[in-house]
């Protein structure tokens, strides 16, 4: 079972502030892997993330229905923070949740689309691990 702690929810909406990268990992619609910065990566529930997607055709939005597999790895190692969590990415298209979503993204990267032209996805999460002040920890779905 999946449940994300405060202290992670928290290490994730205030990455931009502490100026700490999040890193996504994904598959191109070509097959091949690619990387990228999100600063809009945000605990969504207590077992999904959100992203905004600023630009409506990035190659994150257009590989999803395709390949939606999603990796993210946070590293605050001066905090001895690290996270892994990955899952299965979906665009959202209901106006409340796409809402939400974006209400949920850092002030800086609201900045960034004022006009809420990006697209909202949310990560339903397979697998989360890594080191924060409890400790190792690893969850997965089926656990």
């Amino acid at each position: 079972m999946i449940e994300l702690s405060y202290e992670l929810k928290n290490s994730l909406a205030n990455s931009m502030t502490d100026r700490i990268a999040v890193i996504a990992a994904y598959v191109d619609r070509k097959g091949d892997p690619h990387v990228g910065f999100y600063g809009s990566l945000h605990a969504y529930s207590d077992n999904q993330l959100a992203v905004w997607a600023r630009n409506p055709e990035s190659e994150l939005v257009a590989t999803i229905p395709a390949h939606p597999k999603i990796e993210f790895v946070y590293s605050d190692m001066a905090n001895a923070r690290v996270y892994r969590l990955g899952g299965s990415a979906r665009i959202v298209t209901d106006p409340v949740e796409r809402d939400r979503v974006y209400e949920g993204i850092h002030e800086i990267e609201q900045g960034h689309d004022r006009e809420r032209t990006g697209i909202a996805i949310v990560i339903d999460l397979d697998h989360v691990s890594g080191r924060d002040s409890s400790g190792r920890f690893a969850m997965r779905r089926d656990d």
